[in-house]
């Protein structure tokens, strides 16, 4: 099993990615000095998990990608579980499952999976990998990109910011909230939602961290 530190870089570059993964991005990501960021650059490099371009970035080759993936899934695997079984709020689980990653065997993970009924999201909506990696390409938008007077729903929330997590809660907006765009600031980049006929009014930060699929309308 490889260390915290690589899985941990390799999530994040994963999550940076896809491609050109700046060294101080990726340092301030992890909270560690751009130094030890480009040492751990270079050792994943040489172990045939990165590609690193001194001044151009890093990317994952497909071995470091499926190793990324599989942390992923364990997070969101754990983030469910502890969803269901001990009913923590969405704004809880992305630290507790931090936590707990890095310490699932292979065959835990499988049983939590099968215990689960193994489900295609976590509770913020975010896609969990398959066993082997996979993961579905989806055509969902965020909601600040959404078009205007169409019915939309929530697909995905941020899983690592609780402020935002929070505010979301406390005005119903989570995976399956349906919505619809009643107007833009051109200015500031917020704009106006109607909420099953309540208005509100939602910041350039939030809609731009929010995913949402558009209903057919067929």
């Amino acid at each position: 099993m490889d260390s915290v530190a690589v899985e941990n870089y390799l999530k994040s570059i994963w999550e940076l990615g896809p491609d050109d993964v700046a060294t101080q991005d990726l340092a301030h990501h992890l909270n560690v000095a751009p130094a030890s960021a480009t040492k751990m650059l270079q050792r994943l490099t040489e172990r045939g998990l990165v590609n690193h371009i001194p001044y151009r970035g890093a990317s994952l080759t497909s071995e470091g990608e499926r190793k990324a993936l599989s942390v992923v899934r364990r997070h969101r695997l754990l983030e469910t579980f502890l969803s269901q079984t001990l009913a923590l709020g969405r704004e809880q689980l992305h630290d507790e499952a931090e936590r707990l990653e890095h310490a699932l065997s292979t065959d835990l993970e499988a049983a939590i999976a099968e215990y689960l009924g193994n489900p295609q999201r976590d509770p913020h909506g975010h896609p969990i990998p398959g066993p082997n990696g996979e993961l579905d390409v989806d055509s969902e938008v965020l909601l600040g990109d959404s078009p205007l007077n169409k019915k939309i729903t929530v697909t995905q929330v941020p899983d690592h910011d609780s402020e935002i997590l929070a505010w979301l809660e406390n005005n119903k907006i989570f995976p399956g909230t349906k919505l619809e765009l009643i107007s833009k600031d051109p200015f500031d980049g917020g704009i106006v939602a109607n909420l099953d006929g309540k208005v509100l009014q939602i910041s350039q930060l939030v809609a731009n961290v929010v995913h949402v699929s558009l209903e057919d309308s067929s």
